[in-house]
């Protein structure tokens, strides 16, 4: 299908809705006719999330897709039974986890008969309600899938306790010796229920805990939330705003991304390439500090605008150097074939699988997909003057280290271009304070931002000054599902550790 056809055909979708806001596209339809409306849209347009909603008249399911072309967003709303004749998983793969996630939250099953797996809840919580149902009924653990090892082979138990800077997860790795049969992820016990902790708080606070809902994301998931927030107040940001807050994401980049490869030094045993790497880390957060204020970039964003401006000299200063070393750095672990060996042909992920289960980021980019927001300039929020998107084709650990290393050359050649090319930014001045509105009145909107891990996504519902509703949804909720995939793919154990520092993904991103 052509660009021309594949705009076209979402055009027309997004057509027959409401537009509520730029972008972003809303339809109203009956339960019984999502399936349908689904099979439409999904080989058009990439599935991007799915949650429940309380509303007066009981549960409403959400979904979103996003168009990779436009930057477009279609939200489609229908009212939620307890079971879902046809579980929307079998015409779209990718919405298993969020139909786990129903379950889990709201005690809804996804119908069909079809068995769920564990997201969220702990194995002790199986006779509890549900986390979010008033008076929900109790969850039953005959709908789970069965968790079965059969034959000569075995579960080797990694975690969730599992080493130094690594966060709390559990990775089940079945073999019958060295080869990996397949894995099981149990992420739960960092869920801290972030987005239920919003409702009832005003926005200056639940933006607090979207930031850090994930550290290392911090900047990408509070940009998001604040679009949102904006979106729904109908607040405009300032350009000298909007191009600090496009600087501090592509500093977030660049340093997950220098991250990343220290630890696949760490994995592959490359002590030498690891230290250079954490060396050069730790001069990309002095540089975050000495140009924003804060190593990881904190308390930048806020609704409106940004909390504090840049300091121009000590950016434009600072790029040069950290473009010199992370060249050197990438070099030399190029020129070490020992690295490229254990990176080559590890943690493969196909193009059919970065699609079908709609991966978003450098990992669905190593992968051959076209997915990033920022090559829209309506999407993107500022013009990304000449943007390069990074890509590759082989899907294994090594192409999504060389989409990072592209990436990183990207952000510096944009920063460049913001610091030095006379766009107004400001080192000293305050954002606008956000317009008065009625205390009764309600109010939604949907914020993205394409952070170093993908797209993430905000809705945001509020009345009366405060949060009614909040859905997060960083890039890691959607990658992880496919951690286990890439781990099938002709891997032993000693290749586990590299193809999850190639992912790169943070699990309190997931277990929000």
């Amino acid at each position: 299908m052509s660009a021309r056809e594949h705009d076209g055909t979402f055009g027309q979708l997004a057509g027959e809705g409401t537009e509520r806001q730029p972008m972003v596209s809303d339809l109203h339809l009956p339960a019984a006719a999502v399936g349908d409306l689904v099979a439409q849209l999904a080989p058009v347009a990439r599935f991007a999330d799915m949650f429940a909603r309380p509303t007066e008249e009981g549960l409403e399911r959400v979904l979103v897709f996003t168009d990779d072309q436009s930057g477009g967003h279609l939200r489609l709303f229908c009212p939620l039974e307890e079971k879902f004749p046809v579980p929307l998983s079998l015409l779209l793969p990718a919405a298993y986890q969020e139909e786990c996630e129903l379950y889990e939250l709201w005690g809804v099953e996804p119908g069909g008969g079809k068995p769920v797996n564990r997201v969220i809840l702990p194995p002790s919580a199986e006779t509890e309600k549900p986390l979010r149902l008033p008076g929900g009924k109790r969850l039953s653990s005959e709908v789970r899938a069965p968790h079965v090892v059969q034959g000569e082979a075995i579960e080797f138990p990694w975690g969730p306790i599992r080493g130094a800077g690594q966060e709390s997860l559990y990775l089940g790795l079945v073999t019958t010796g060295e080869e990996l049969l397949d894995a099981y992820l149990a992420m739960f016990h960092k869920h801290r229920g972030v987005e239920h902790r919003m409702v009832g708080q005003t926005l200056a606070r639940a933006l607090f805990l979207a930031e850090r809902c994930e550290g290392l994301g911090a900047v990408g998931n509070a940009l998001a939330f604040a679009r949102a927030a904006e979106a729904a107040l109908g607040l405009g940001v300032e350009p000298e705003a909007e191009v600090t807050r496009c600087l501090a994401l592509e500093l977030e980049r660049v340093y997950n991304h220098v991250a990343s490869l220290a630890a696949l030094g760490a994995a592959t045993g490359l002590s030498v390439g690891q230290s250079e790497a954490e060396i050069l880390l730790e001069d990309c957060l002095r540089l975050n500090a000495r140009a924003l204020g804060h190593r990881y970039l904190f308390n930048l964003v806020e609704v409106g605008g940004v909390r504090r401006g840049v300091d121009l000299a000590a950016l434009d200063a600072g790029l040069d150097r950290l473009e010199a070393g992370y060249e050197s750095l990438v070099a030399k672990l190029l020129a070490t074939n020992s690295y490229v060996d254990r990176l080559e042909g590890a943690g493969t992920i196909t193009g059919e699988v970065a699609q079908r289960l709609a991966l978003v980021g450098p990992v669905a980019r190593a992968a051959g997909a076209v997915t990033d927001l920022r090559r829209s300039p309506q999407a993107s929020g500022t013009p990304y003057v000449g943007f390069q998107q990074a890509r590759g084709q082989a899907g294994d650990c090594l192409a999504r280290m060389l989409v990072g290393a592209a990436e990183v050359r990207e952000s510096l050649r944009l920063m460049r271009h913001w610091v030095r090319s006379g766009i107004p930014l400001q080192d000293d001045w305050s954002a606008p304070a956000p317009s008065p509105w009625e205390g009764g009145s309600q109010a939604a909107g949907l914020g993205w931002a394409e952070t170093c891990r993908g797209e993430a996504l905000v809705h945001l519902e509020l009345a009366g000054g405060q949060v009614t509703f909040a859905r997060l949804r960083p890039a890691a909720a959607r990658n992880w599902r496919a951690l286990d995939d890439a781990l099938r793919a002709r891997n032993v154990f000693t290749d586990v550790p590299i193809v999850e520092a190639s992912f790169w993904l943070t699990v309190a991103g997931f277990a929000r």
